[in-house]
């Protein structure tokens, strides 16, 4: 699958828990076995880090895994910039995720080269 394909997945899954936040996060990996793996951001009380869409789904992944993480405006659907935070980061480094694509705007996606 291609890149644009997989962060259009994220997307969906970023959809899929409809509350009034601002924006939604999903994640979506290919695990080192071809199997695709989702997450989107949990729902804390308190703002955590470990309610972060990818910090859900690398509890999911093994070595070797690609991650891609779409971030959904609430207001317009459109795509904006899933650049995983610090904390986020860190954790896909642990998880020893190769590289990590994130949305920048709606035609637009970064990476991280975590390997």
């Amino acid at each position: 699958m291609s890149i644009p394909r997989l962060l259009r997945i994220a997307a969906k899954v970023a959809c899929i828990r409809n509350d009034r936040r601002a924006f939604r996060l999903g994640a979506v990996a290919v695990r080192s076995d071809g199997a695709l793996v989702a997450a989107y951001n949990g729902a804390a009380k308190t703002p955590s880090p470990s309610a972060h869409a990818e910090a859900r789904v690398v509890r999911k992944l093994d070595q070797g895994a690609y991650v891609y993480i779409a971030r959904v405006a609430r207001g317009t659907g459109e795509l904006a910039n899933a650049k995983p935070c610090k904390n986020c980061e860190r954790a896909l480094r642990r998880a020893r995720v190769k590289k990590a694509f994130y949305t920048v705007g709606p035609s637009e996606y970064g990476v991280l080269d975590l390997g």
